[in-house]
C-alpha cells in the first residue's frame, strides 16, 4: 500500500487528529499569560505529539508522519533562511551600524511614532517587491528593529509594523505565492486579481499607517539605551549594502537563500576591508575544544526559532496526512444557502485550514477547488473569489502566536536586541501590535455582509458584450 493510500487511525475516533494542535493551543494560552520566551514554545508543541502516541493505532506510520513534517521542503527552506539571517544579523551587530543610524535619526528628530510608521511603509514596499512576508522580515528586521528601539519607538509596535508590512506585501504583491495561488486556483489572470484587490488592501494599509503614526511611541530614549548611542561612525554606513544586496537579489527573483548568502558575503568583505571585522572575529578558537566568532553567534541565536519551526511543521503534516484538513472542509461546506453564506464558507474553510496547517498558501490551494465550485454555483466572479481567498489568508496567518511570521517577529526582537537588557517582544505582543491583518479581517467581514467589491460572472459577461 502506498503512502497516499494509508489512513492513520486513532483510538477514540477520527477527531482525535485534532488532539495535538488543541493541546498545543491550551499550552500557548498558558505560556502567553506568563510572557514566556521562545524555548517554552518547544515544550507546548512537542509534548502533545508525544502524548498522542498511545492513541494512535499505527504508531510507526504516526512516527513517519512526524519525521516527514520535520523534513518537509518548506520547513528546510525556513530553517536555512533563519540560520543565514542569524549570521547576517550578527555581522550587522558587530559593525556598529545600528548605533550610527540611531544617532543620526535622533539628530533629525525622526523618532517614536514617525519611525514606526516609516517602518511599516518601508517594510511594505520591500514585501510588495519581493512577495514574501517572512523573507522580508528577515531582510529588514536586523536594521529597522534595533535602530527603532534606540530612538524610542515602542518595541512591540515596531515588530508589529514590520510583520504588518510583510502581511501587506504578501496580500497584494503580484509575485507573492498567495497571490499566484489565489489567482491560478480560480483560473484568473494575476494582473486583474491584483488590480481588483486594491479596493481591499489599500484602505487597510492607509488605516494601518495612520494608526502607527499616532500610537507608535513618543520618541523618548528608553532607560539603558543611552550608553549604546555612541558618536556616529560614518564608515559603518557601508554596511547598509548588506540589506541592499539582499533586497536587490530578492527583487531579481533569486532564491531567499541565495540572496541572504550574497548579503553575508558583502558584510564580511566590507568588515575586512574597513578593519571593523578581523579574521579572528569570523571564526575563532578561544581555547582548546572551544569555539567562537560572529558566524557561530548568528547560528546560536537562530537555534530557538529553528526548533519551533521543525516541531510546528510536524503538527502541520499530521493534520494534512491524517485527514484533519478533509474533516474541516467537509464539515463547513454544508452550511451554504446563498451568496453571502457561500462567501463566508469560503473564508471560514480557508481560515480553518490556515489555522490547522500554519501556511496560508497551502490553505489557499486546499480551498481553491471548493471556492471555484461554490463561486460558479452562485455566480460569484473569479476576481472576487481570488480576493476572498487571499485576504482571508492575511488574517489569522498573522494573528496566532504559533504562526511562522509571528514567531519570526518575536525572534527578531531577541536576536537583534540593541543591548543585552533590551526587552523581548513575545508572540502575543506581536499579535496585538500589528494592525494590517486585523483591519483586513474587518474589511473582509464588511465586504461579505454589505457586498462591497462583490461582482458576478453575469456582470462581466454583460460588460464584455457592451464593449463588443
Amino acid at each position: 500500500m502506498s503512502r497516499d493510500e494509508k489512513k492513520l487511525e486513532f483510538y477514540g475516533g477520527k477527531f482525535m487528529v485534532f488532539g495535538p494542535i488543541l493541546l498545543a493551543l491550551v499550552g500557548l494560552a498558558y505560556i502567553a499569560a506568563k510572557n514566556a520566551n521562545i524555548p517554552e514554545y518547544w515544550v507546548v508543541f512537542i509534548l502533545p505529539l508525544i502524548f498522542m502516541m498511545p492513541f494512535v493505532k499505527n504508531k510507526r506510520e504516526y512516527a513517519d508522519i512526524i519525521v516527514r513534517g520535520f523534513s518537509s521542503e518548506v520547513a528546510m527552506i525556513l530553517v536555512a533562511a533563519v540560520m543565514l539571517a542569524g549570521i547576517s544579523g550578527a555581522i550587522l551587530t558587530k559593525s556598529g551600524l545600528v548605533s550610527t543610524l540611531a544617532s543620526y535619526l535622533i539628530q533629525f528628530s525622526f523618532v517614536g511614532s514617525k519611525y514606526v510608521a516609516a517602518t511599516f511603509f518601508m517594510t511594505g514596499l520591500v514585501a510588495l517587491s519581493t512577495g514574501t512576508s517572512v523573507g522580508t522580515i528577515f531582510v529588514v528586521g536586523p536594521i529597522l528593529y534595533p535602530v527603532g528601539y534606540l530612538v524610542g519607538a515602542n518595541p512591540a509596535l515596531l515588530i508589529g509594523a514590520i510583520v504588518s508590512g510583510g502581511a501587506f506585501g504578501d496580500n497584494l504583491s503580484p509575485v507573492s505565492d498567495t497571490t499566484i495561488a489565489s489567482a491560478t486556483t480560480q483560473n484568473m489572470d494575476i494582473g486583474g486579481v491584483v488590480k481588483s484587490r486594491l479596493k481591499y488592501s489599500i484602505p487597510a494599509a492607509v488605516i494601518t499607517l495612520l494608526l502607527y503614526s499616532f500610537i507608535g511611541g513618543k520618541g523618548q530614549i528608553l532607560p539603558g539605551a543611552e550608553e549604546y548611542l555612541l558618536t556616529p561612525e560614518p564608515v559603518t554606513l557601508l554596511f547598509l549594502l548588506v540589506p541592499t544586496v539582499i533586497i536587490y537579489f530578492c527583487f531579481k527573483q533569486k532564491h531567499l537563500i541565495e540572496s541572504l548568502s550574497y548579503g553575508i558575503i558583502t558584510g564580511i568583505i566590507i568588515g575586512l576591508f574597513t578593519g571593523i571585522i578581523l579574521p579572528g572575529d569570523i571564526i575563532s578558537v578561544p581555547e582548546q575544544f572551544g569555539a567562537g566568532g560572529i558566524i557561530l553567534e548568528g547560528l546560536e541565536n537562530a537555534v530557538p526559532t529553528i526548533i519551533v519551526i521543525l516541531i510546528l511543521f510536524a503538527h502541520i503534516n499530521l493534520l494534512s496526512e491524517a485527514g484533519g484538513i478533509n474533516i474541516i472542509m467537509k464539515s463547513m461546506s454544508r452550511f451554504v444557502v446563498g451568496v453571502k453564506s457561500a462567501e463566508a464558507t469560503i473564508v471560514m474553510i480557508l481560515v480553518s485550514l490556515n489555522v490547522a496547517t500554519g501556511l496560508n498558501t497551502a490553505a489557499i490551494i486546499g480551498t481553491g477547488e471548493i471556492a471555484n465550485n461554490l463561486g460558479k454555483e452562485y455566480n460569484i466572479d473569479g476576481y472576487r473569489r481570488a480576493n476572498l481567498l487571499d485576504c482571508a489568508g492575511t488574517t489569522l496567518n498573522y494573528l496566532l502566536p504559533y504562526m511562522v511570521p509571528v514567531v519570526v517577529g518575536s525572534m527578531i526582537s531577541k536576536i537583534y536586541a540593541p543591548f543585552p537588557d533590551a526587552v523581548t517582544v513575545t508572540p502575543i505582543q506581536v499579535v496585538t501590535s500589528q494592525f494590517y491583518p486585523w483591519i483586513i479581517a474587518i474589511i473582509l467581514i464588511f465586504a461579505i455582509i454589505t457586498g462591497y467589491g462583490r461582482t458576478f460572472i453575469s456582470d462581466d459577461a454583460k460588460t464584455v458584450a457592451a464593449e463588443v
